[in-house]
Formats: C-alpha cells, sequence, structure tokens
C-alpha cells in the first residue's frame, strides 16, 4: 500500500477503465471523510471529447498543474481508484470548480434535486 492518499481536486492521471489506452485523468472529488480514504477515492472521469453536458476545464480552473489538451470533466461518470493504482499528479483544481463538478456528479446519481 502506498503512503500517497490525493487530495480533494487532484486532477491525477490513474488507468484507463473505460478506454483503450493505458492511462487518463481524473478528477479525486472524495473529502477526508468517506470508508477506505486511507486506499482508494471516488474520481470522475476526465476527457477530450466535448459533451454538452461535460464541464470544460480551462487553465483558470487550475490552481497548479494543468492539462496538455482541451480537457472536460463529465461528472456522470465516477469511479473508485486505489492510491496504488494512481500514476502521477498532473495538477489541482480551484475548490469551486471541484465543487461544481461534485453538485453535478451529486445531482446525476439523485443525491440532489
Amino acid at each position: 500500500m502506498t503512503d500517497q492518499s490525493y487530495d480533494r481536486g487532484a486532477v491525477v492521471k490513474g488507468p484507463d477503465l473505460l478506454g483503450p489506452h493505458t492511462h487518463r485523468p481524473y478528477i479525486c472529488l472524495s473529502t477526508v471523510d468517506p470508508p477506505f480514504r486511507d486506499e482508494e477515492a471516488v474520481y470522475a472521469v476526465v476527457t477530450t471529447t466535448h459533451r454538452s453536458a461535460a464541464i470544460p476545464l480551462a487553465s483558470a480552473d487550475f490552481t497548479s498543474g494543468g492539462l496538455p489538451r482541451d480537457s472536460y470533466v463529465n461528472p456522470w461518470v465516477l469511479v473508485t481508484i486505489k492510491h496504488d493504482d494512481i500514476q502521477d499528479i498532473e495538477g489541482q483544481l480551484a475548490e469551486d470548480t471541484v465543487d461544481k463538478i461534485a453538485r453535478d456528479a451529486a445531482a446525476n446519481i439523485g443525491a440532489l434535486d
């Protein structure tokens, strides 16, 4: 097990669970409170495919780092990834951007009206 835990809003490079690539970016949405947070976290998928319901990521959304291509968050596609499976950190998103992604994710699973 790794000692690394990824902060909420971290943009990480993890295994591509949805496509043919070896890795893809994800946004960490987990707070510090969920069960097994020391081992894994919940992430929203980042893609380069523009969709009307996706949230575009601009350079202003990052407090550090960034992504090399135009990217979009799909808040309806959530995955759980073990910390050991994360390959790298690409950057950190601003709190208000992470909050918007989390609100949209919660709405998509029926947690918000």
